[in-house]
């Protein structure tokens, strides 16, 4: 009984052994495979039996496969991911309105204008020069250009907010689909023991992970280590169970606005749960659309597009309301002929993407400049347009340059904001990252001490079959 109890022992020495061997190279092939935990063998002795009036042990049991992923290192950064990603994708929109606005530049929108109300002075001391005039035609159409090109960029980064909207929430769809297929996977493959499988763990943490970069995301962990997890709130992966996320565009009739909402919708009941998550890249791209580049921004707050409307439809008021009053060269009757600028070309009010030169100027004699009829040396109007840089009333009790340098200034002075902003993300990202991986990621160097330990593990327990089998040798030879 003894020699067999002692063969026993030895033979779960060689299998616990080796299978923390197995560990140890499945942690080192795995030293570089983004999201693996180390994984680490736990044993524990095995029951004894009765010998000699004495309890006495069996050897060693296998009990389980430890992972050293932490509940905690991996919640905050699935919101540190949300935090960083959103203010990265909001980076890369104020890098976007450096080169649209072209600031800080001598050829930005605001010397444009002032050069373009300088030749009103000119015109001022000559107004029947054809030459000024024309020049006065070349810089107004340079003016427009820049504001037709800058609020075509805007359009066009309105577009895009719109696509990449679209593309993250089928990406988001996509990892909830791989959660809830773990969720299932964890649920059926347990041990004998109703261990979880580590492999299917990681991977779904993996997922919620990537998911956290799209939106904010917040996980519940059941008993069996079912994951439910929520987006902003709301739920969208319960067990294997999914909520589809998708992008709903809703058009106000009165004011012609479009808005984006992500939105969970259950077809059997035909209804929309609004999720609209705050942060993320799916947060950057929800308030960039809905109220940084929406034209008829509606809720008070700031709208890059809608502000840069607001200056060019000043510029035109301003320069047209005077003009209307005025006479080219060659008008004599009393009646002016009303003849301005700017106007639209949609026959919309004017606005930056919209704004052109009036077909009734482009004979430069005709542009209306003087206050009198067959007066061509008359240049009250030019003079008055000249002065529209000190109008203290131009918009909201600013004068063009205070209000363009103020428009100017708060998205430089946002965009500041969110580079700090992203800068401090990041360092936190980057603490939490290394202090996660120093707990839970592969250590070579232990790694390596742990194939030297388990290699004598395995040596010594060799040793203890080896003896017994010579012990069992001599036993069967003296029976002979």
């Amino acid at each position: 009984m003894s020699t067999w109890s002692t063969l026993e022992i030895g033979k779960r020495a060689l299998q616990a052994s080796n299978f923390a061997l197995d560990v140890t190279a499945t942690n080192i092939a795995n030293i570089e495979t983004y999201g693996y935990s180390r994984r680490q063998v736990t044993t524990s002795e095995s029951f004894p039996f009765l010998k000699y009036g004495q309890r006495f042990g069996t050897g060693v049991t296998i009990d389980s496969l430890r992972s050293f992923r932490q509940q905690y290192y991996d919640r905050e950064i699935r919101k540190s991911n949300s935090t960083l990603s959103g203010l990265e994708a909001e980076v890369l929109f104020y890098n976007n309105m450096e080169v649209i606005f072209q600031e800080p530049s001598d050829n930005n929108l605001g010397e444009i204008l002032n050069r373009f109300l300088y030749y009103f002075d000119e015109l001022a001391l000559q107004p029947e020069s054809l030459g000024l005039r024309q020049n006065l035609l070349s810089i107004s159409q340079v003016l427009i250009e820049r504001l037709n090109n800058a609020s075509n960029d805007l359009y066009e980064l309105r577009r895009q907010a719109n696509t990449d909207l679209i593309n993250q929430v089928t990406q988001a769809n996509e990892y909830i689909q791989t959660i809830a297929e773990c969720n299932k996977a964890i649920a059926i493959s347990k041990d004998p023991s109703g261990h979880d499988c580590l492999t299917f763990i990681d991977h779904r943490e993996v997922a919620i992970e990537k998911l956290s970069q799209l939106c904010n995301v917040t996980v519940s962990y059941e008993p069996n280590g079912i994951a439910n997890v929520f987006v902003n709130g709301i739920d969208v992966v319960t067990g294997p169970s999914v909520q589809v996320l998708k992008v709903l565009e809703t058009n106000n009739d009165l004011t012609g606005e479009s808005t984006l909402s992500v939105v969970t919708y259950d077809s059997r009941k035909d209804l929309t749960v609004e999720v609209n998550p705050p942060s993320g890249k799916m947060g950057a791209a929800l308030k960039q659309y809905n109220i940084l580049l929406d034209p008829v921004e509606s809720s008070g707050a700031f709208s890059i597009m809608q502000t840069l409307d607001s200056f060019a439809n000043g510029i035109a008021l301003a320069v047209n309301g005077l003009l209307s009053g005025g006479y080219g060269l060659n008008d004599l009757d009393d009646v002016p002929p009303g003849r301005v600028l700017f106007e639209s070309s949609s026959g919309d009010p004017i606005t930056a993407g919209n704004i052109k030169i009036s077909d009734s100027v482009l004979n430069v004699s005709d542009i209306p400049l003087s206050s009198s009829p067959n007066s061509p040396g008359n240049s009250t109007i030019a003079q008055d347009i000249s002065r529209i840089l000190q109008d203290q009333k131009f918009i909201d009790d600013q004068t063009p340059m205070e209000f363009y340098s103020n428009f100017i200034g708060r998205i430089s002075q946002q965009a500041s904001e969110v580079v700090a902003g992203r800068n401090a993300a990041r360092l936190v990202n980057e603490s939490l990252n290394t202090t996660r991986d120093s707990i839970m990621g592969v250590n070579m160097e232990e790694e390596a001490i742990n194939i030297v330990k388990y290699q004598k593990y395995l040596e010594a327990a060799s040793k203890i079959v080896e003896t017994n089998n010579t012990v069992l040798g001599i036993i069967i030879n003296l029976g002979r």
